[in-house]
């Protein structure tokens, strides 16, 4: 398996935090000086020379925006399960998505919000240099980086919220982007892909994240059209678009091609107080579900996790050839032993398997949805080629919920696949009013006179 790993400096992250803490630090001689970067101004960022630590900051506040956001998203899907103390971990579980109070919820925004203007607001200053010709050499492949975090997290935005605010200025309030215009996120997703692939001098890892950027943002608009508003008649996605550059990224990724954000205890402060890793593997408010794993005798873990036996510790077993899966063990064994600081799948060659497999059984096109489901599956030496054994969109479904584990995915197929996640109440809001996702929450309720 290869990997294109995005590793954080923390002297970015901290370049990142000066911005909102503005005066409270005197000016450094060094713009640049790495062993004092607290000392950053806001008129530093002015200077070409910031376009590294600027862009590196931006893939710091995406870390931490998503590693905050996913602890909520997967405890609301089927994926997590609460076992702590605090009841809104317990009210997402159940399927209340749609509180802006929730603490967890509302938390997580701050660092969702801060990603998504800071991603724009550099990419604006580093497009400025470029008009004006003040680029440094090489500083062009660090913008081309700023337009796929930006790409990122405009997704993400799409993905798992009914509505959000898109301001431009970080000190004055903006109008809520509305229910019916979120897919324009996507929108804006694509068009800052298509600026950072046309960039010449990106490595051809880089490339291969754009391709299969460009495939899971029109995958997902095309997914969140038959969301909103729900429409059950058809399940299955086959866009155009998504097939066309879902093709193009796997002529260049490698086979197991992964694009990841990486954490590592040398960065503390980029995964933040309520990240996936340190909720699920520390302070131990949720643990993976019995859907996926079996738990340790006290409730709290997963048994056997690392004694190299899948059957010990999976309990999601795989359709085609029922042992427990090695995708989910994989994934799980991976997440366990990361602790706090995990590594999170942005984009990936399995995901583009299930893009062009899915898109083929939607053109009830047969044998080219077992030649995409065997190729993702042979990538997985225990798991045996499909030829039928199993109804072919079980087949999808299970392929789905295995190989984007953890990603941000599910709750989007608990719905179209009419599979509620199994602790939704029959009162919640996905039973009441399926495709709630994430709400606006009250801290910027409170903040935003534009929000009634």
């Amino acid at each position: 398996m290869k990997k294109l790993v995005i590793s954080i400096k923390q002297y970015s992250l901290r370049l990142l935090l000066a911005l909102f803490i503005l005066g409270s630090f005197t000016a450094c001689s060094d713009l640049l000086q790495a062993d004092n970067p607290n000392n950053l101004l806001e008129d530093d960022l002015r200077d070409p020379r910031s376009v590294l630590p600027m862009v590196n900051g931006v893939q710091a506040s995406l870390t931490r925006a998503f590693a905050n956001i996913v602890a909520p998203y997967a405890t609301a899907s089927d994926e997590l399960t609460w076992i702590g103390s605090r009841d809104a971990w317990q009210q997402l579980q159940f399927g209340n998505f749609n509180n802006p109070n929730n603490e967890f919820t509302d938390a997580a925004f701050f660092f969702v919000g801060e990603a998504r203007w800071w991603s724009d607001d550099v990419i604006k200053r580093i497009e400025a240099f470029e008009s004006e010709g003040l680029l440094l050499s090489g500083d062009e492949v660090q913008l081309a980086r700023a337009y796929l975090y930006g790409a990122i997290i405009y997704t993400v935005v799409a993905d798992m919220f009914d509505d959000f605010v898109i301001g431009a200025d970080k000190s004055e309030a903006a109008p809520p982007v509305g229910p019916e215009n979120m897919s324009s996120l996507y929108d804006q997703a694509i068009n800052y892909l298509n600026k950072g692939q046309a960039i010449s001098g990106i490595s051809e890892d880089l490339d291969a994240a754009f391709s299969g950027m460009l495939a899971r943002v029109h995958y997902s608009k095309a997914l969140w059209a038959k969301l909103n508003p729900m429409d059950l008649s058809n399940p299955l996605i086959n866009d155009p678009e998504a097939i066309k550059f879902a093709q193009e990224a796997l002529t260049k990724m490698s086979a197991d091609y992964k694009f990841v954000l990486d954490t590592d205890p040398t960065t503390p402060d980029v995964v933040g107080n309520l990240d996936i890793g340190q909720q699920v593997n520390q302070r131990l408010e949720m643990r993976l579900s019995n859907d996926y794993i079996i738990p340790d005798a006290e409730n709290k873990r997963v048994a056997n996790i690392g004694d190299g036996d899948a059957a010990t510790s999976i309990s999601l077993m795989d359709p085609v050839d029922n042992i427990a899966d090695p995708v989910v063990y994989d994934a799980v064994l991976s997440f366990a032993t990361q602790a706090q600081y995990v590594d999170f799948t942005m984009v990936s060659a399995r995901e583009m398997y299930l893009i062009l497999a899915e898109a083929a059984l939607a053109q009830q096109d047969d044998a080219g949805f077992t030649t995409q489901i065997n190729a993702l599956r042979a990538l997985d030496s225990k798991l045996s080629p499909y030829s039928g054994q199993i109804e072919a969109i079980e087949l999808l479904q299970h392929s789905r919920r295995v190989n984007l584990f953890l990603q941000g995915r599910r709750i989007a197929d608990h719905y179209r696949f009419q599979a509620p996640a199994t602790d939704w109440q029959s009162n919640s809001d996905a039973v009441g009013n399926p495709g709630t996702f994430f709400p606006i929450t009250i801290t910027e309720i409170r903040a935003n006179p534009f929000i009634n």
